[in-house]
């Protein structure tokens, strides 16, 4: 069938790729009034759990969101990750040569009101389709882009319908690529990748089996088996005797078409150490962990975001997380532009906020992974932190993007802190303050007139709070304020209350949002995040 040309539709947002990072970045955007149309060639959601852990930093950004109560509530420790601890041994059923209980609590209460949640890739993404689409924007799958241009006021693409073949014209101030690890938008801007490259080619297949046999004196949630014919990892996902096996194979002498039912069932077999298991084969998918990072994540009008921006070895869940860290980041940013309350400028800080911080993770997702394939520690200095500093302690604008030890004191540029403060209601964390605008966190009235008086004037969203309770822990004084910004990081903070605040607030948001607003008074020190 011929293809064949017809409408022209116009747009403030173009995103290309309908997974987990692309309708994240609808969803935020919607969040913030602003309609964005995704594209996704493939037919649906995810059908493979690929991602299946979400960090606490990752559902606080979710926790402002209309997505919020079923992510949370659907999410949580599965049955069947029971204790979800780490082994390394010759098959499931041993001899074992290392064993790692998990820790205690997978809620980290004194970092985050929000849980760790262990949902499937395949169960969040259709949650994230439902609320992006609550909130209107427009998914439509089996829509494929083909080609794209740019200017000095916005992106021409052309776009394929794949079940009518008909193709069609979006304009659009700005476009996303979600568009995964083979991003053809990166291509076609030319972006090369930096990083050590590939470390294998693997080959996964997810089943359902009863592994209760082999787990009741191990109960993991992550194996690796060392197995001469049958080596690789054995995950738990978020279903009930729902299963990974992954394990390596050679690109230049087979396919994952060489991997029948026949020989998975071998294969898992011999992994698990149950020679007779009958395992249900749900699917199979070949991956490649790699480190690969694009060298800019914006072109012009153009965007990167997800696995288009940067590649990292699934080990320590990483990578979507990082993604939708992405979109957070990406989707206030371009929001504020559009609606004027943030100069065009303000689109640059994210590459140079966004790609060292995916630089250094996707480093510390190769770390773990080299340390897991050698079976034992790495030296002292690798360079490895934890990962508490890697889901809370990320900075931006800092010469040292993931720090050695975890300090979150508030300081600009890095994630504002988790405090509970008393309210009417109860307990509220400071974390369910944030996620709309601007918010000001006040310990003196005068900073509440300030903040009145500039949204008056300036016309921006910001919300201001007094309240007591937060300040030491965002290393002010009693008197002192704290400016966040949409996503959740410290924009300013003043230590005490002045009599020049709304001046000093004025300067703050104008720096956050590249805006020409007052110059802050000659004799005043604010601290920035830049």
């Amino acid at each position: 069938m011929h293809e064949k040309t017809s409408r022209e539709e116009r747009v403030p947002v173009l995103i290309v790729g309908g997974g987990l990072v692309g309708l994240s970045t609808a969803l935020f955007l919607a969040h913030r009034g602003v309609k964005a149309l995704v594209l996704e060639k493939h037919e649906g959601t995810s059908i493979h759990p690929r991602a299946r852990g979400f960090h606490e930093r990752t559902i606080e950004l979710f926790r402002s969101t209309c997505a919020r109560e079923e992510i949370e509530r659907v999410g949580g420790v599965p049955p069947d990750l029971g204790g979800g601890g780490q082994l390394v041994a010759l098959t499931l059923a041993g001899p074992v040569l290392s064993w790692m209980p998990a820790a205690p609590g997978a809620h980290r209460s004194d970092l985050s009101p929000c849980p760790h949640v262990y949902l499937g890739q395949d169960r969040l993404e259709p949650i994230l389709l439902r609320a992006a689409r609550e909130q209107q924007a427009e998914v439509r799958f089996r829509h494929e882009l083909k080609a794209f241009t740019q200017d000095v006021k916005g992106v021409t693409a052309q776009v394929l319908d794949r079940a009518t073949r008909e193709t069609y014209t979006v304009r659009t101030d700005y476009l996303v690529a979600a568009d995964g690890v083979r991003s053809s938008v990166r291509e076609a801007l030319g972006i090369a990748q930096r990083g050590r490259g590939s470390l294998g080619h693997n080959v996964s297949t997810l089943f359902h089996a009863d592994l209760s046999p082999v787990r009741r004196e191990h109960p993991f949630g992550f194996a690796v088996l060392k197995h001469p014919e049958a080596g690789g990892v054995m995950v738990a996902t978020d279903v009930k005797d729902r299963w990974i096996y992954a394990t390596r194979f050679d690109v230049s002498r087979e396919t994952p078409a060489d991997f029948t039912e026949e020989r998975w069932t071998r294969l898992i077999r011999l992994a698990t150490g149950l020679p007779e298991l009958v395992p249900t084969l749900l699917g199979t998918f070949p991956w490649e962990a790699a480190e690969r990072v694009a060298e800019r994540f914006s072109s012009g009008r153009v965007f990167l975001a997800g696995d288009a921006a940067h590649q990292m070895p699934p080990t320590g869940g990483h990578g979507a997380n990082t993604g939708i860290q992405d979109a957070a980041n990406l989707a206030w940013k371009l929001a504020a532009v559009l609606k004027g309350q943030a100069g065009p400028s303000l689109l640059e800080t994210y590459d140079s906020e966004r790609r060292p911080v995916a630089a250094a993770t996707a480093n510390q997702a190769t770390l773990l992974a080299l340390r897991l394939e050698k079976g034992a520690a790495m030296p002292e200095d690798d360079g490895a932190v934890s990962a508490r500093v890697i889901i809370f302690g990320y900075r931006y604008g800092s010469d040292e993007p993931l720090p050695r030890m975890l300090t979150l004191n508030g300081e600009p540029g890095t994630r504002a802190p988790h405090v509970w403060l008393s309210s009417e209601e109860g307990p509220v964390s400071t974390i369910d303050l944030f996620g709309g605008g601007f918010v000001l966190l006040a310990g003196d009235r005068s900073w509440l007139d300030a903040s009145e008086a500039l949204s008056k004037r300036a016309g921006l969203p910001l919300q201001a709070h007094r309240v007591d309770g937060w300040q030491s822990t965002y290393g002010v004084g009693a008197s002192g304020a704290s400016l966040i910004r949409p996503d959740g990081m410290v924009a300013a903070r003043w230590s005490e209350a002045s009599s020049d605040a709304e001046r000093m607030l004025s300067a703050a948001l104008a720096a956050a949002t590249r805006t020409r607003q007052a110059a802050l008074p000659s004799g005043v020190r604010q601290e920035s995040g830049r």
